[in-house]
């Protein structure tokens, strides 16, 4: 499989980067799209032996390391192109994501069609809450200025105020400055669902 197939040319690909990093959507998903090839052929590396559910879960966590990657890849050097950047921190990511499939307690098909049997995993309401988050997320980028989305992405990514700091090439105290905005911008917009 050629992983290159899609790749965009140094000056598109830094443009994209930026507007990434700005939190445009759209150009993240063109960057998905011309990575898909990528995340593909490492999921499938590492998935050999996985059911789809997990192999579904390696391709998301692949997304979202293909999303940090973007903004932490340093646009000024030369010696390290995106492409192969990208995939070190996919793989990195996908063997942490096997770690913690790994230790997971198995469920065989016979439980979960039990679980399903008792009402324990609703199909239906698993759809619903997957459109109440994804809604949940489109509103919390239109609160938050591009810098502000950067930090919250990173933050819910678990990583530390020093990473995101280090990440973003900002100092602490403008990351922990952010973090709160984000906070109490959260908090306001929730007080104001409340109130309907």
């Amino acid at each position: 499989m050629n992983i290159k197939a899609n790749k965009p040319d140094r000056e598109k690909l830094q443009a994209r980067i930026k507007e990434v990093r700005e939190g445009d959507q759209s150009a993240f998903q063109k960057l998905l799209e011309d990575y898909t090839p990528l995340i593909l052929a490492q999921v499938s590396r590492y998935a050999a032996d996985l059911g789809e559910q997990d192999r579904e879960d390696l391709r998301q966590e692949a997304s979202y390391a293909l999303y940090r990657s973007a903004l932490s890849y340093d646009l000024d050097q030369s010696e390290v192109e995106f492409g192969l950047y990208a995939k070190i921190c996919i793989s990195n990511a996908l063997v942490s994501e096997l770690r913690s499939i790994n230790r997971r307690p198995r469920i065989t098909k016979a439980e979960d069609v039990w679980a399903q049997d008792e009402g324990m995993e609703d199909p239906a309401a698993l759809v619903l809450a997957r459109e109440n988050t994804e809604a949940l997320q489109a509103k919390v980028r239109a609160l938050l200025s591009p810098y502000e989305n950067r930090v919250w992405a990173l933050f819910v990514a678990d990583y530390s105020v020093t990473e995101i700091a280090r990440l973003l090439g900002k100092d602490s105290h403008s990351v922990e400055n952010a973090v709160y905005r984000i906070r109490q911008k959260l908090h306001r917009a929730l007080e104001g669902e409340d109130a309907h």
